[in-house]
C-alpha cells in the first residue's frame, strides 16, 4: 500500500492553537491594563441648569453620565449637579458651588473620592457606613451639619 503524503505543514497546524492562546492572553493583558488605566472616581448622575468640569486645563459641560476623574473641579452656575460614586455615596452641589476632587482610594476594587474640597457654595452628601446605613452631611462655606444614625449603634 502506498502512503499518501499531505501537502499541509503540520508545524503550522500545531502552532495555530499556541498562537490563538498567546493572542487571547495578549488581549486579556491589554483589557486589564485598560481597566486599570481608567482613573474615573464616579459619574455625573443628574444635572439641572448649567455645570462645568475643569479637567487638565480644559472645561467641559457636565452632563448625565460624564465620568469624574481625580483633580476635576466641578462648578455649578445657575443650577445643580449630583455626582454618584462606586461605594454608594453621592454628592449634590447647589447653585454657585465649586468643589475639587483631590484624592481617591480603592473601595471594593473601585476608585472613589477620599478628599473633596469645597471651594465655595453648598453641598449635600450621603455616605453609607460599614453597615450600609446612610449618613447625610450638609456643608456650606458658613455652616456644616451631619445627620443620620448614631455611629455607636
Amino acid at each position: 500500500m502506498r502512503k499518501i503524503e499531505s501537502s499541509i505543514d503540520r508545524r503550522r497546524i500545531t502552532n495555530r492553537p499556541i498562537a490563538i492562546i498567546l493572542a487571547a492572553a495578549a488581549l486579556g493583558l491589554f483589557a486589564s491594563t485598560a481597566v486599570r488605566a481608567d482613573d474615573s472616581v464616579g459619574t455625573v448622575t443628574q444635572v439641572n441648569g448649567s455645570a462645568q468640569i475643569e479637567r487638565g486645563g480644559a472645561t467641559i459641560a457636565a452632563q448625565q453620565g460624564t465620568p469624574l476623574k481625580l483633580h476635576d473641579k466641578v462648578t455649578t452656575t445657575d443650577g445643580s449637579v449630583t455626582m454618584g460614586f462606586g461605594d454608594g455615596s453621592s454628592m449634590a452641589l447647589s447653585s454657585s458651588t465649586s468643589v475639587e476632587i483631590e484624592d481617591s482610594t480603592a473601595v471594593n476594587g473601585q476608585n472613589v473620592p477620599s478628599r473633596v474640597t469645597l471651594i465655595s457654595g453648598d453641598i449635600h452628601t450621603i455616605v453609607p457606613d460599614k453597615t450600609g446605613q446612610p449618613h447625610s452631611i450638609e456643608v456650606n462655606t458658613e455652616n456644616s451639619k451631619a445627620t443620620g444614625p448614631s455611629p455607636n449603634q
